[in-house]
């Protein structure tokens, strides 16, 4: 007999999270409220006070948009869009590299018109719907060679090579960490992952030998007092920021560091002013915004019945919490200069609007989709059993 509604009510209440959704939505917002606020105060004592304020709040209202926008699809709308969401990035990270402008050493941006953007925001979205849909449909077969390693690693592979022809080594790693992780979760076995980070670590350290850019970043980062005039130069400053900020900060628009010693104040280094402003109180209450984030991703994910749906929540929250971590490891010296901006606070586009984005698609899995768990009864009771 077919289930009446009566009898899937039990089900969707399960699958979704009203709370945890909410304190998602409200992390977002504060992070959000937070990049506003600083970008405004590195405007003090610029041409244009509120340059950075004003592009950001409309990134914002379109991010918002995009969020909400996200939180109404369907989920099996991105297993339906995945092979234009491949191919659509594919070409336009080629596109980058061919055409794009040749920015900071690399070809990561693509200009349309007034509009600029980054395809890797793209390419880090589809490679999630890539594994959570290919480790999904295939996850009673998980744990075999083929099925569950070989295929989705491939996928990855293929999205982590076009990304790292910009090039762009942070958001390769990025991107291969959260996938990784996320194929452990769909069941892959751990030492098949382990050879390919093997592998994949390897690789990344040839080809930063091989770049006098990228080892003159390693170096600086394991000596940077040796190199604080010129390649560690934001690294020393950053963490002058912090020391200058104390436990209390210098207040609101006090920092000192934002005038021409830290270039990328606005984007990469941004929590270095919130240390400087803030104090440490208030750059510890971005991480613990963070952490809220993470466990209300990670009880949406879990709660949820459906193996996309639960599949795809896990990655969107490892891969947001885990730049979060590159970041923060960039900015306090614990890790190498990355150039990843921190999610939804740092200023620009690309980045907020897709972060919002996949906000916007943990809401919706919050939410829980009754036709999802339908989708997924169909397929166990035919050929994929």
């Amino acid at each position: 007999m077919a289930p009446t509604p009566e009898h899937s009510a039990p089900e969707e209440s399960q699958s979704s999270s009203p709370g945890a959704a909410r304190l998602l939505i409200f992390t977002v917002l504060c992070l959000l409220a937070t990049g506003l606020l600083m970008l405004f105060s590195i405007g003090f004592g610029q041409s244009d006070p509120l340059h950075y304020a004003k592009r950001q709040s409309i990134f914002a209202v379109v991010a918002l948009a995009g969020g909400l926008i996200a939180s109404r699809i369907p989920m099996r709308f991105w297993q339906q869009l995945l092979p234009y969401m491949a191919a659509g990035t594919t070409i336009l990270l080629i596109l980058a590299r061919a055409i794009g402008p040749r920015i900071n050493g690399a070809h990561r941006w693509l200009i349309l018109g007034p509009i600029s953007f980054q395809p890797s925001e793209f390419a880090k979205l589809t490679a999630l719907v890539w594994v959570a849909w290919w480790m999904s449909l295939h996850r009673r077969r998980a744990t075999e060679f083929l099925r569950g390693f070989i295929v989705p690693i491939v996928g990855v592979g293929w999205f982590c090579l076009m990304v790292l022809i910009g090039p762009d080594y942070g958001t390769t790693v990025l991107i291969g960490g959260s996938c990784v992780a996320l194929m452990f979760i769909g069941g892959t076995r751990l030492i098949y992952l382990l050879g390919s980070v093997f592998l994949g670590f390897s690789g990344m350290t040839l080809l930063v030998l091989q770049d006098p850019e990228r080892l003159s970043r390693v170096t600086s980062f394991l000596y940077p007092e040796k190199y604080a005039s010129d390649e560690s130069f934001q690294l020393m400053n950053s963490l002058f920021a912090f020391i200058n900020g104390g436990s209390t900060g210098l207040g609101v628009g006090g920092s000192l560091q934002k005038f021409s010693y830290l270039p990328e104040a606005h984007t990469d280094f941004i929590l270095a002013i919130i240390a400087e402003e803030l104090g440490l109180i208030g750059s510890l209450g971005v991480v613990l915004f963070f952490f809220l984030f993470f466990l209300a991703g990670m009880w949406i994910s879990w709660r949820n019945k459906d193996p996309f749906s639960r599949l795809l929540g896990f990655g969107i929250t490892l891969l947001i919490s885990l730049q979060a971590c590159i970041n923060i490891g960039v900015v306090t010296g614990s890790m190498p200069t990355k150039g990843l901006p921190l999610p939804f606070i740092s200023h620009g586009g690309s980045n907020l609007v897709f972060m919002v984005a996949m906000a916007g698609i943990l809401v919706k899995i919050a939410k829980g989709d009754s036709d999802a768990r339908k989708e997924t009864r169909q397929m166990d009771s035919s050929q994929w059993m």
